[in-house]
């Protein structure tokens, strides 16, 4: 596996959402309540990207067709969703945040 650093931990801050291409996968980073979180960039409702997503504590709510989902464990926030987020689990070496893929 190797370690992709996405951000300076100096950078994160509330409401702080940038996307990432990694190896091919575009990658959502929020930080959001002093958590950071690290998704695919895509709803699985429709696969509609989480860009422009609003972000309220740790539920994300997709901008095409308002599906909200938890942040902290990808679960559907009450909807008729079945499908969760697609999460990656952040790493951290010396002052950045990324990912291993």
């Amino acid at each position: 596996m190797t370690y992709y650093p996405l951000e300076k931990l100096h950078q994160l801050r509330e409401g702080y959402q940038r996307v990432f291409r990694v190896e091919g996968r575009e990658l959502l980073l929020i930080h959001s309540d002093d958590q950071s979180y690290l998704l695919e960039n895509r709803c699985p409702h429709a696969d509609a990207p989480l860009t422009f997503a609003t972000v309220s504590g740790d539920i994300i709510r997709c901008p095409m067709h308002g599906i909200e989902f938890s942040l902290r464990t990808g679960a559907p926030h009450r909807s008729g969703c079945k499908q969760g987020l697609s999460k990656l689990m952040p790493a951290y070496e010396g002052q950045t945040i990324g990912v291993y893929l």
